[in-house]
């Protein structure tokens, strides 16, 4: 059989062809291979952003809100305590700085990437109008460089006044556990509303001091400065002498991941609570300094003054007796330094160091407390 020229050319192309594409299919070929791309995971990455951006809450819709304080590109994950985020779906992207609301009115976090970098972020104050004093222990660092996971430990004072609303707001958390410090005749007086998620409610009654209620007013009558300071100093030292038991059983609750979410809460959320989250943080590795912020924060959070609690004292004895009063009973409605000072003075004395007195005296298995509570 003959071929024409042009059709021994055309054949001749063909056979070109199908040698360049079985080279170009060759194992041996340089070009790279084409790969999907791998979503990193990480929630923390980079730089320390921590301190890039904030949240807050509505109290009344629920509806937060996150504060950007510094320009760059920016994008925001959304999270909860059952869910990581889906890295494919920002729920909200941005490059300047300023303040951006975000949709829904249930709890969540936030892993927030700005310039390449990420962290996880969530309201420090939870928007309850029942109690101003109902906040995240998550977020804080560690020496080791690690942070505290949002949304697993909670402190509050009395939470006999909650909304309906406040409480299903807590149960998309979901709260599981809540540990009352308060006396029986404080229980007693204000009993606990309990969201619907939580499933275990246990009581660990403090009642520390030496004083009855007759002596503590009659202090605050007089307006012993001095005698009221040194009753809320007397009381952190019973705090860490006393209730070792007690304490040793709250952290038993914090080690058993069943229980998490979980929250604790005496009347003010201020010593018994104070104390708990003070010996929480030393054992986790969170420095002194960001625990007596914590500690202090209280103040801000009850918008506890001395004007205050002047006026508050003038409406029930009057302006000359409410002036004299009020000034002693700031002392004790507020948290200062030297009492949670004098708690870990009194550790330091008797036990060495914290860290000593947290693992022979409150029975903390530090490592597994890292392991639960710390990114």
């Amino acid at each position: 059989m003959k071929f024409s020229k042009a059709t021994i050319l055309s054949r001749a192309m063909l056979c070109v062809a199908a040698v360049t594409l079985l080279a170009a299919c060759s194992d041996d070929d340089d070009t790279p291979e084409t790969k999907p791309e791998v979503i990193d995971e990480s929630l923390f990455k980079g730089s320390d952003i921590s301190s890039v951006a904030g949240m807050s809450s509505d109290l009344e819709t629920k509806v937060s809100s996150v504060e950007i304080y510094k320009n760059g590109e920016w994008k925001l994950y959304a999270m909860n305590n059952s869910k990581a985020p889906d890295f494919e779906k920002p729920a909200l992207t941005g490059y300047y700085a300023g303040s951006y609301t975000l949709s829904g009115n249930t709890y969540m976090q936030y892993c927030l990437e700005h310039d390449g970098s990420r962290t996880v972020i969530a309201p420090r104050k939870l928007p309850m109008e029942g109690q101003s004093n109902f906040r995240d222990l998550g977020g804080y660092k560690t020496a080791e460089g690690k942070f505290i996971k949002w949304g697993l430990i909670f402190r509050s004072g009395n939470v006999g006044s909650l909304t309906d609303s406040d409480l299903e707001y807590l149960s998309t958390i979901p709260l599981k556990t809540i540990i009352d410090f308060r006396s029986e005749s404080e229980v007693a007086s204000a009993p606990d509303l309990i969201p619907t998620s939580v499933i275990k409610h246990l009581s660990y009654p403090i009642a520390p001091g030496n004083m009855s209620e007759e002596e503590i007013f009659g202090l605050m009558l007089s307006g012993n400065i001095d005698g009221t300071k040194q009753y809320m100093i007397d009381i952190n030292e019973l705090l860490v002498l006393e209730y070792q038991d007690t304490y040793r059983a709250y952290f038993n609750e914090l080690m058993n991941e069943d229980n998490l979410p979980i929250m604790f809460h005496c009347t003010a959320g201020k010593d018994r609570a104070g104390f708990a989250a003070a010996m929480f943080l030393s054992a986790l590795g969170v420095d002194r300094e960001t625990i007596m912020e914590d500690y202090l924060l209280t103040n801000a959070m009850k918008g506890v003054s001395v004007e205050k609690c002047i006026a508050e004292m003038s409406a029930l004895l009057g302006e000359e007796l409410g002036k004299i009063a009020g000034q002693a009973y700031y002392y004790m409605d507020s948290v200062q330094e030297e009492y949670i000072n004098k708690a870990f003075e009194t550790i330091e004395a008797e036990y060495g160091d914290v860290e000593s007195y947290i693992v022979n005296q409150l029975g903390v298995d530090t490592d597994k407390l890292k392991q639960i509570f710390l990114y």
